[in-house]
C-alpha cells in the first residue's frame, strides 16, 4: 500500500510540475512545442527568434524558377524576383495562437494536444503581381522579335528581293498564369517560356511579284511620242533606266503591291517638256469694211495645245505598268477666242461708237512712214468685254527690221534721232478714240514737252499721249458687253491719222472739260555744245525751244440716264525746253548761253 502511495505520489508531482511548465510565464511568451510552419518547427521559440528562423528556412531567396527560352536562354529566379513575399506578422500571429487562445487551467488540454498531435501552418504569402510582371517583360525584351517584312530595294537599276522572315512575341500573361501554383507553394519549377511566331505583314510572294514589275519596267528606255505632231516640234524622248529608276516608287502594304514613277518627280520631270509643247491659240484676224460692217478672215485662227501634265503622269504609269515602254503624252487642245466663222453680229460690232484723229503735217517722209506702220498695227484689232487694251502689246517691236526709219524722239531732256519718231502720233490719236468713246483709260502719259503736231486740229495742248515699250505705255479697258473692233485710216491728202472703234453703242455720253493751262513758263538760256564735225566759226540750231506749261484736260462720262460713269483729269506738265546748237571751232556762244561741252585745248 505504502509503494502505491509513492507512485501515486510521483505521479502528481510529476503532473504538478508539467501543470506548473505549461502554465508557467516562460511558454505564455513562446510558441507551443509541436506547432510546424510548413517544414519548419518553431515550437519553444520566442516571436522574433522564429521570425528570423522562417526567414532563413523558407525558400523565398533561392533562384528555384528555371525559365527556358527557344534557343537554350536560361533565367533562373526566386520567388521574392517574381514579387513573392513572406506576411511574417500574419504568418507568428497564427502559429502563436494555438495555445494561448485559453486562459489557465483551461490551457493545457490545447498545449497538451499540440505537443501529441503537433499543430502545422502554412505562412501567409503576400504576392506583388506587378512585380511579376516586369521581370518577365524584361525577359520578353530579350526574346521579342518583330516580323520583318520581305522587301525590294534599288540600287542604280539593279533590282534586289529582301527576304522577309518570321518574328515572335513572348505571352507574358500565359507565362504568369502557369507561375502562379509554383510561387504559393514555393516550389521549384522549371518551363519553357510560351512563344507565338509573328507572320510577317509582306512576305516574299508580295515582294517577288513588285520585282518583276520593278524589273520590266527598267528593262528598257521609256520613249514619250507626241500624238498628232506639228511642224517644228520636239520629240520624242527617250527616258534611260537609270533616270526611270530615280523616280521609281516601289509600295508594299496590305492594299497590295504598288510600283511606278512617283508622281511629284515625274511631273517635274515633264515640265519643260511641256513648256516646249505648249502652243499658244491664235485668233483669227480679219479685215474690216466700214461701209457694210463686216469682217472677213486675213489670217485663219489656229487651235493652241498644251501638255496635261497630271493626265500624261497617270498615262505612263498605267502604260508602264502594262509592259508598254511607248507612251503618248496627253495634249489638250486651247480653243482661240475668236474663230474663222465668227461674224461681226457676233461680237456686237454694229456701228461706229468712237473716233480720235490727229494730223502730222510737215512731218518728214520717215516720220510720215513710221506712222503709217504703227497704225497699220492695229488696224482690225479687236478688245474683248472686259479687256485691257495695251498699245505696246499690239504694237510689238520698233526696229529696222521691223520696218521703222529713223526720226527724232524724246530721249530724256533731249530730242535725238531714233528708229520709231511718229509712233506717239499713233498712240496719241488712239488714247484721243478712247478718250470720246469714254472708256476708262487705264494709263497714258504725256509728252515731256509741248509737240506742234498734236495741236494740229484745234486741239490744245494736253490732248497727247506717248509710249516708249516696255516702261511707258497706253492702256483702256473695254467695260462694255460687246468687242471694240479698231479700224484706222491715214488721209494722205490731209495728213490725218484717225482711229474707229466700232461696238454696240451703249449712248454713254462724253462732256469734254478743257484742257485748261497756265502761264508759259520761258524756256530759258540757250544751250551750246562744242561739234568738231560743225564748220569752224559756225553754230547749227537742232533743237527749238519750247515754253514750259501746265496743262488739265478733263472730262465726265455719263450713262444713257445720265448717271455718272467716270470723272477723269489727264494732267500734263510740259517742261520749258531750250534752243539747243552745235557749234564749231572758233565759235564764241552768246555770253547768255548755257555751253556743256568745249573744244580740247
Amino acid at each position: 500500500m505504502s509503494r502505491l502511495l509513492v507512485v501515486l505520489a510521483a505521479i502528481e508531482i510529476i503532473l504538478i510540475m508539467v501543470a506548473g511548465w505549461l502554465l508557467g510565464p516562460g511558454l505564455d511568451q513562446r510558441i507551443v512545442p509541436g506547432v510546424w510552419v510548413w517544414d519548419t518547427s518553431v515550437g519553444r521559440m520566442m516571436p522574433d527568434e522564429a521570425a528570423r528562423y522562417l526567414e532563413a528556412a523558407l525558400p523565398l531567396h533561392q533562384p528555384q524558377i528555371v525559365l527556358l527560352g527557344p534557343e537554350g536562354q536560361r533565367w533562373s529566379l526566386s520567388p521574392a524576383d517574381l514579387g513573392v513575399s513572406l506576411d511574417m506578422q500574419a504568418t507568428l500571429a497564427q502559429a502563436f495562437e494555438v495555445g494561448h487562445s485559453a486562459g489557465g487551467a483551461d490551457a493545457i488540454p490545447e498545449r497538451l494536444a499540440v505537443m501529441v498531435d503537433g499543430a502545422r501552418f502554412s505562412p501567409v504569402l503576400a504576392w506583388d503581381e506587378g512585380r511579376a510582371l516586369v521581370a518577365l517583360e524584361s525577359i520578353a525584351t530579350e526574346l521579342n522579335r518583330p516580323a520583318r517584312d520581305a522587301r525590294v530595294e534599288l540600287e542604280g537599276t539593279e533590282v534586289r528581293l529582301l527576304a522577309g522572315d518570321l518574328g515572335r512575341r513572348v505571352e507574358v500573361s500565359e507565362t504568369l498564369a502557369a507561375l502562379v501554383p509554383s510561387l504559393y507553394a514555393l516550389d521549384p519549377l522549371e518551363m519553357v517560356v510560351p512563344v507565338t511566331e509573328l507572320a510577317p505583314g509582306i512576305g516574299d510572294a508580295q515582294a517577288e511579284s513588285a520585282l518583276r514589275i520593278a524589273e520590266a519596267m527598267l528593262s528598257k528606255p521609256l520613249s514619250l511620242l507626241v500624238p498628232d505632231p506639228r511642224e517644228g516640234d520636239p520629240g520624242p524622248w527617250d527616258v534611260a533606266p537609270d533616270v526611270l529608276a530615280k523616280m521609281m516608287v516601289i509600295r508594299i502594304d496590305e492594299q497590295g503591291v504598288t510600283v511606278g514613277l512617283d508622281e511629284a518627280a515625274l511631273a517635274e520631270f515633264l515640265a519643260p517638256l511641256a513648256v516646249a509643247l505648249y502652243r499658244e491659240p491664235v485668233d483669227a484676224t480679219f479685215e474690216f469694211a466700214a461701209s457694210s460692217i463686216e469682217l472677213t478672215v486675213l489670217t485663219p485662227s489656229q487651235i493652241g495645245r498644251e501638255v496635261d501634265v497630271a493626265a500624261s503622269v497617270t498615262g505612263i504609269n498605267e502604260k508602264l505598268l502594262a509592259g508598254e515602254h511607248l507612251v503618248p503624252l496627253v495634249l489638250t487642245e486651247i480653243p482661240p477666242a475668236l474663230s474663222d466663222s465668227v461674224t461681226a453680229e457676233d461680237l456686237g460690232i454694229r456701228e461706229l461708237v468712237a473716233v480720235g484723229e490727229s494730223y502730222f503735217t510737215g512731218s518728214s517722209s520717215a516720220r510720215d512712214r513710221n506712222i503709217r506702220l504703227g497704225a497699220s498695227k492695229f488696224d482690225g484689232v479687236l478688245v474683248a468685254p472686259g479687256e485691257v487694251f495695251s498699245f505696246n502689246e499690239h504694237l510689238g517691236e520698233v526696229t529696222p527690221e521691223a520696218g521703222y526709219d529713223e526720226s527724232y524722239v524724246i530721249i530724256g531732256n533731249r530730242t535725238v534721232p531714233g528708229v520709231g519718231g511718229g509712233i506717239c502720233q499713233v498712240a496719241t490719236t488712239a488714247f484721243r478714240a478712247a478718250y470720246f468713246g469714254g472708256y476708262p483709260i487705264i494709263e497714258r502719259w504725256p509728252h515731256a514737252y509741248r509737240v506742234g503736231y498734236y495741236e494740229i486740229g484745234g486741239f490744245g495742248p494736253g490732248f497727247d499721249a506717248t509710249i516708249y515699250s516696255p516702261l511707258v505705255d497706253f492702256r483702256f479697258q473695254n467695260d462694255t458687253p460687246h468687242h471694240i473692233l479698231i479700224h484706222t485710216e491715214v488721209d494722205a491728202a490731209s495728213s490725218r491719222l484717225r482711229f474707229l472703234f466700232y461696238s454696240t453703242s451703249d449712248h454713254r455720253e462724253v462732256e469734254q472739260i478743257g484742257p485748261k493751262w497756265g502761264e508759259a513758263i520761258p524756256p530759258g538760256a540757250p544751250v551750246y555744245e562744242y561739234d568738231a564735225t560743225v564748220p569752224a566759226g559756225t553754230a547749227r540750231l537742232i533743237e527749238s525751244a519750247h515754253a514750259g506749261l501746265n496743262a488739265v484736260l478733263g472730262r465726265i462720262v455719263r450713262d444713257a440716264e445720265g448717271k455718272v460713269l467716270y470723272e477723269d483729269n489727264f494732267v500734263s506738265n510740259f517742261i520749258p525746253w531750250p534752243e539747243r546748237y552745235k557749234y564749231g571751232q572758233g565759235y564764241v556762244p552768246p555770253s547768255n548761253a548755257e555751253v556743256i561741252s568745249t573744244p580740247e585745248p
